[in-house]
């Protein structure tokens, strides 16, 4: 016999309880994200998400105060995935802005778009949620535009008068919009020729954020 009589009895079945707390936790947040990004959010309710976790509602409000409290976290992972993808692109792509930039809405719209659950939570069914998930998507955004506009600003001097922030939003929202679209089904494109076309956009704003410079 191994460990204390204490550590023996915080084990079951070879797991801690942080290690099942972890585990149910999992299973939560992937019935989140699937029954969320199937059915909706306004028509999950707890006991579904239980039930397609396998878990007593006990275990769901051990882990999370409610429906939007979990919805939140999903929102968060997505987020993150997207992020990280994203700057991972740019990173590897160097120096040429242009490429680094193509790079980053490619990763960034194919890490959305690879699981057509994880679109319709992130683009669609996070928003208007509550006024606590809305200051979180509208961070993201932020986060987003800053990301683009640090980038440009990494690449050269911006010209004079125009606000390279206010523009970096708009480009952000452009792909946003665009994306929503997509998932929907209303842009008869694939996903790369959406890209290609977000690319265009791209490309022809930052021609004009440095012309004239002398």
């Amino acid at each position: 016999m191994t460990g204390t009589p204490g550590e023996t009895s915080r084990t079951w079945g070879g797991q801690t309880a942080e290690e099942r707390q972890a585990g149910r936790r999992e299973r939560l947040i992937e019935a989140g994200i699937e029954l969320f990004g199937t059915r909706g959010y306004a028509n999950t309710p707890v006991k579904a998400i239980c039930e397609e976790a396998g878990l007593t509602e006990r275990y769901f409000y051990e882990t999370f105060s409610d429906r939007e409290a979990l919805l939140t976290e999903v929102y968060d992972i997505l987020i993150a995935d997207c992020a990280r993808a994203s700057v991972e692109a740019i990173e590897a792509a160097g120096d040429d802005l242009i490429e680094s930039m193509s790079a980053g809405l490619r990763a960034f719209a194919h890490q959305l778009a690879e699981d057509p659950r994880r679109a319709r939570i992130q683009e669609i069914e996070s928003v208007g949620v509550s006024e606590a998930l809305e200051a979180r998507r509208r961070d993201a955004i932020h986060a987003f535009a800053n990301l683009i506009a640090d980038r440009v600003r990494a690449a050269g001097t911006v010209r004079a008068g125009l606000s390279l922030d206010v523009i970096a939003l708009g480009l952000v929202g452009l792909v946003n919009e665009q994306l929503i679209e997509f998932v929907l089904g209303r842009i008869d494109l694939t996903l790369d020729e959406l890209v290609d076309n977000q690319i265009a956009v791209f490309a022809a704003v930052a021609g004009a954020l440095t012309e004239g410079e002398n």
